[in-house]
Parts: C-alpha cells; structure tokens; sequence
C-alpha cells in the first residue's frame, strides 16, 4: 500500500464533495427554447426584403434630421419633434458607423423587435410554462404589424423592446425584490419614454399589477414601484413638456376619431383582420389557475389603446395603431393560455394566423408602403433622363419630405440644382427648407425644370405654389413620370422666353 510522506510532490487527490447537477438536455432546451428561437425566427423575418421599401415620409424626416450636428439636433428639439430627438441622436451616431442605406438605418429596429419578441417569449415562460411562452411569441413573429415596424427607421421598434422589457422586469422584481431589479426597471422605464412617450401608457398596467397585489398583500415593499417610476420619468419629462406644447404641429395629420375608426382598432394593432381577430378571441377565452395573472395581463393590453382612442373622441386625435405596439405581448400570452395543453390545436391557431397574414407580410414590403412616394424609382428617372443645368422644384404640399426624400436617394451623385432652396432646415431648427421668397427670380433663365410632386392623380402641375404661374407661362411639359403615389413633371423652356 502506498503512503504519502511529507517529501511526495504528487498532487493531492480531490475532496470529495457533492457531485455537480447537470441540467438535463430537456430542461435547458425549454429554458430557451421561448426566447431564442421566436427571436432568430423574428430576425429571419423582419430581414426579408428588408431594404425593398423607399423610405417614406416619416423616414426620410429620420435620414434628414440623424445627419446634422449633435447641436443642431438639439436646436431641431426646441422647435419641432423634441419627443423623437433621443432617437434621432442615436440615429446620428448608428449611421456615423454603419452607415445611411436602408437596409442600415432599419437594422436598429429589425433587433429591437427581435430581441422584444425573445423577451416577449421569455416573460410567458416566467408567468406560465415554457410552452405557452413559445407560442405566444410565435404568434407575434406572425404578426404583420411587428414586421411592418421591424423595418421602419423610426422609434416604434426600439419602444417595443423596452416596454416588453420593463414589464418582464416588474415582475422579476415582485418575485424576489431587490435594489438591482428595482434599478434595472428604473432603467427600462426611463428607456421606454425615451424611445416613445406614448409607450409609457404601459404604466397604468404596471400601476394595477403593483396595486393589486399591494391590495391583497399590504406588503410595503411592493410601494417602492413608486418612488422608483418617479425617478425614471425624470429625465423623460422634458420631452413631455415638448411634446404638449409641440403637440399642434407634430400630431396635426392624424385623422379625427370616429365610430369605424374605433371599431377597426382591434384588427389595425395586429395589422391583419382575419389573424388579430382570431388571437383577440381567444385572448378573451384564456383561463388560467391564477386568473389574478390573465386580469393583470388585460389591463396590460386593454387601457392603453382604450385611452388614446377615449381622448382621441374628446380632443384633437391621437390614435395611431403603432402607437401602442408594446401591448401584443399581453394579447398573444393570453391566446396562448387559452389553448394550454391543446397542441394540435395550438399547431393549427399558429398556421392560420401565419397563413392568412402572408398577402399582408408580402404587401407591406412592397416599393412605396412606408407611407410616402417611390423616391427610389423617381430618382431613377431623374439619373437616368437629366443633364446638365437641369433644376428641380418641389410642390408646396409636402414640400419637406419631398425635398428629404430626393435628397437621401440622389446623395453622393450628380443631381439637378436645387434652385429654390434659400435657407436650409438644419439652420432652422426644421423639417421644411425656406424657399425663394422670389421664386421667378431665382429660377433664372434654366432650359430644363423638373417638377416633383405627390400623388399620381390631378393634373400635372398640381400642388406647384408660387413658381406655378412662372412654370405655364415660360416652359412647357415635355414628358409626365408617374410611379406609386409621386409625379415627375419634365418642362422645357419655351422658344423666344
């Protein structure tokens, strides 16, 4: 038998102690199977055809304000979108280093709605099991809506995320409190006004989810949902103040609220009528052990559209479908709950909500769907059919993203001289350009105008503005471009004027 001595230099064998616990294959799959794989499924989608859409209007306000200055920036929040400048800062740094093409400019929401939909799958797995967690994200990769705003160079996305996020994280925090929960809600909160002041209607279920179980608790702990949200909201309330005395200008172009407006809500916040209808229904059917949670989860989804259309009935509207994105999740957790233990009939809800949006899915990446002209094919006529000396003049409706929109697709080539253009928007702390104030003038003795404006319908020189009479008295049209929803009116100057 061999002896160890004081002088042996062999290593010592290992203590014996407790053997460590793998955690079956099983296990770790359904761990992460609710959030990994409806996030790489989301990511698949939403970047499908994901560059195709022009930049619409919306988007060509994002390009035109990201490219100024930090300061001018600034100086564009004082005067007209100040809710949307911490994400037009942002923007101003993403495409500093990723560049500004399309495909670039919507990735930062293509991930946020992807990872949302992850943290989306996650929270299910949280509150019920694994399963419904995985369906119920599942539902939201099938959803147009969510594919429609993956891939807009706008906010929408990013609020999506932290939403779906906070709410993950309020319920960390009521599991097991904690100041690094507490801080990290803070966080997302905060993040959440950022990115979209309205999104923090989120916080009136957050407020029943505390309240309610303060209610039934009285632990006093749950109070410091309080002092914590009112610390988040600090640094959000400028942009609210923005906001409300901005409000006029920046919310002017919604429609008014009426009956049919409201009655197509449901179906407009999933982008599909025949999908968001069935998860709706089944939503209302859900059934779980704890009906505290599915109560809890209908305040979630039911009291932020329900107030922004209430007001919209009231006051000036502010009802936009996309506004209230952050309340899928709770929808699609509740369906999913509803059909706990029906996998057959889960597999068939699931085909049939995808199936049905499809025509959506395929419409909504379509060349001019992100609510504007087809700057891309209009520009393609001008590289194509200028030379040189040619001008272009903008119609006076729209003028703005008109000018933005030719703008961004024609950088960095050769362009028709923008002759009308006196004092530039960035210097104005603007969306819209001052113009000539002497249009004739400063139009001089060009031999070849180009005259873009929106919509395909009316006569050509529709919407001119001042330089109209200029336009029919000294030039005449030689050719008409029309493509979706834009016009390019080529005139010529006419012999002896």
């Amino acid at each position: 038998m061999a002896v160890q001595t004081l002088n042996d230099d062999s290593p010592a064998p290992p203590l014996a102690g407790p053997a460590r616990r793998r955690a079956p294959a099983g296990a770790t799959f359904w761990a992460l199977a609710p959030s990994l794989i409806p996030a790489l499924l989301m990511l698949v989608v939403g970047r499908f055809r994901l560059g195709n859409p022009s930049l619409g209007w919306d988007e060509n306000a994002s390009w035109l304000v990201s490219q100024r200055t930090p300061a001018q920036i600034v100086d564009q929040a004082s005067h007209f979108d100040g809710v949307i400048a911490p994400y037009y800062m942002f923007l101003h740094y993403w495409t500093a280093i990723f560049g500004d093409s399309e495909i670039s400019m919507r990735m930062p929401s293509l991930l946020a709605v992807a990872i949302g939909v992850g943290v989306a799958g996650e929270l299910g797995r949280r509150l019920f099991t694994p399963g419904v967690g995985l369906f119920s994200a599942l539902l939201l990769v099938a959803t147009p809506q969510l594919s429609r705003y993956a891939q807009e160079a706008r906010a929408y996305g990013l609020a999506f995320l932290f939403a779906t996020t906070a709410t993950l994280l309020l319920y960390r925090a009521l599991d097991k409190p904690g100041r690094l929960r507490w801080a990290l809600y803070g966080v997302t909160v905060a993040l959440t006004g950022l990115a979209h002041i309205f999104a923090l209607l989120m916080l009136a279920g957050h407020l029943y989810i505390v309240g309610s179980r303060w209610w039934l608790s009285r632990d006093r702990a749950l109070l410091r949902w309080i002092g914590v949200t009112f610390v988040a909201l600090l640094p959000v309330l400028p942009f609210v103040y923005l906001g409300a005395t901005q409000r006029g200008g920046q919310l002017a172009w919604i429609a008014e609220m009426d009956l049919d407006t409201a009655l197509a809500a449901p179906a407009a916040i999933f982008g599909a009528t025949i999908g968001g209808l069935v998860i709706i229904g089944l939503a209302l059917a859900a059934r779980w052990p704890d009906r505290a949670l599915i109560r809890e989860l209908g305040v979630l989804a039911v009291i932020p559209p329900v107030a922004l259309i209430g007001v919209s009935f009231v006051t000036d509207s502010v009802w936009v479908p996309r506004y209230v994105l952050f309340v899928l999740p709770a929808i699609t957790l509740c369906a999913a709950a509803a059909l706990r233990g029906l996998r057959f009939r889960t597999v068939l809800v699931l085909v049939l909500v995808a199936a049905t949006a499809i025509p959506d899915q395929l419409t909504l990446r379509g060349p001019a769907t992100h609510m504007g002209a087809d700057f891309r094919a209009l520009s393609k006529v001008i590289l194509k059919n200028q030379q040189p000396g040619d001008v272009i003049v903008y119609a006076a409706l729209g003028n703005w993203s008109l000018r933005a929109g030719m703008d961004y697709q024609l950088r960095d080539k050769p362009r028709p001289a923008d002759v009308l253009l006196q004092t530039p928007s960035a210097e104005l702390g603007q969306l819209a350009a001052v113009e000539c104030a002497d249009p004739a003038a400063c139009l001089g003795r060009a031999e070849r105008v180009w005259y873009f404006r929106q919509w395909k319908t009316g006569e050509p020189l529709d919407d001119v503005g001042p330089i109209g009479p200029t336009l029919e008295k000294d030039y005449r049209q030689i050719d008409i471009f029309k493509k979706t929803k834009g016009t390019l009116v080529l005139l010529e100057r006419k012999p002896g004027r």
